[in-house]
């Protein structure tokens, strides 16, 4: 009887080892599946935050190929747009105090993308060589071909001084400009 109590204890012992290991395993795998799970959710979540991260970048970079892209265009005439770039050229005389007229505005057909501007520019030296020296350096492509100065003294006032009744003619030069320059289009 000892001999089947002994029997059925080391039965008994196997069976519950055998359990135990069971169990061991089973909870192993179930780690090790949990593991992997968080693993893969790990690897998702950064190819996904590296997408975000990338998409970011993009639109950043978008927006700023899109400035670029703006400035670069802001250095050529659009030509549908020629009518404001002569007001521009009337508005730049009345900023200097100098007289700015539009003579001819040619888009040049053998020549792709330039247009050929002749201004007519008139005031004091000074108002007339600042107003030339601001057109060289508008926020255009400009290619100045040809300035010609010329000198005229004519009477552009005449004042009457009350203290000696006398009739005073006072002459100032007035210097004319006549500026051609080409400027390159967009269109």
């Amino acid at each position: 009887m000892k001999k089947n109590k002994t029997i059925l204890i080391l039965i008994f012992s196997i069976i519950v080892t055998i359990f135990i290991i069971g169990i061991l395993v089973f909870f192993l795998k179930i780690i090790k599946n949990k593991n992997q799970h968080i693993s893969v959710v790990l690897t998702t979540l950064e190819e996904k935050m590296k997408e975000k991260e990338n998409a970011q970048i993009f639109t950043e970079k978008i927006t700023e190929i899109k400035l670029l892209q703006d400035s670069i265009d802001s250095y050529f005439l659009d030509t549908d747009k020629v009518d404001i770039f002569v007001d521009y050229l009337e508005e730049i005389g009345l900023k200097l105090g100098s007289q700015v007229s539009v003579k001819s505005i040619e888009i040049i057909s053998k020549t792709e993308n330039i247009v050929s501007v002749e201004l007519s520019i008139s005031g004091t030296f000074q108002k007339v060589m600042t107003t030339i020296n601001y057109v060289e350096n508008i926020p255009y492509q400009v290619n100045i071909t040809k300035i010609y100065l010329n000198k005229d003294v004519n009477p552009i006032t005449q004042e009457n001084i009350e203290n000696t009744k006398q009739d005073k003619i006072i002459k100032t030069p007035i210097w004319q400009a006549d500026v051609s320059f080409n400027i390159i289009s967009k269109s």
